[in-house]
């Protein structure tokens, strides 16, 4: 009998992209989920209506003219109303995911700045062919990590709902 042990490990996790959060950035996040959640639930309630209104215009033999304009007239606000509120919702989710993006994004930059500066001036003699590569890296993969937060994680939440 061998017994299994799983290793975790939280290098390449999903929670690790957001360790640079602090409670600002958690509170946006909150917000652009709720934002994504309105956004995903968007369309059925657009659907919802507009059935709502195909049903009104296919049952006019049966109701008067006034009874079928104001069914059409309501539906047609509550239309406008989702609209506002998608509205609303996108561009929560989009402004808050951006933000939070972009400041986890800067602190991520900053700290690894930081970890390059205590390094000995030896470590760049023998491992570091030029400053350029490490400018580079740094800006690649912050920016890779902003895209995913700011675009990518709010598409996957408000896919899901």
């Amino acid at each position: 009998m061998s017994k299994h042990r799983k290793e975790t490990n939280n290098n390449g996790s999903f929670r690790s992209l957001f360790m640079h959060a602090d409670r600002a950035d958690k509170f946006l996040m909150a917000v652009g989920l709720i934002g994504a959640i309105g956004d995903g639930l968007g369309l059925p309630f657009t659907l919802f209506f507009t059935s709502s209104m195909m049903n009104s215009i296919g049952g006019t033999s049966s109701v008067s003219a006034d009874v079928y304009t104001n069914q059409i007239n309501k539906n047609a606000i509550y239309l406008c109303y989702l609209s506002v509120v998608n509205w609303i919702a996108c561009f929560l989710e989009g402004c808050c995911w951006s933000r939070t993006a972009q400041r986890q994004a800067s602190r991520l930059r900053l700290t690894y700045l930081k970890a390059v500066l205590r390094q000995e001036v030896a470590y760049f003699d023998l491992n570091v062919t030029s400053t350029a590569d490490i400018i580079t890296s740094v800006s690649s993969d912050s920016l890779i990590i902003q895209d995913f937060i700011s675009e990518k994680v709010n598409q996957l939440s408000s896919t899901s709902f």
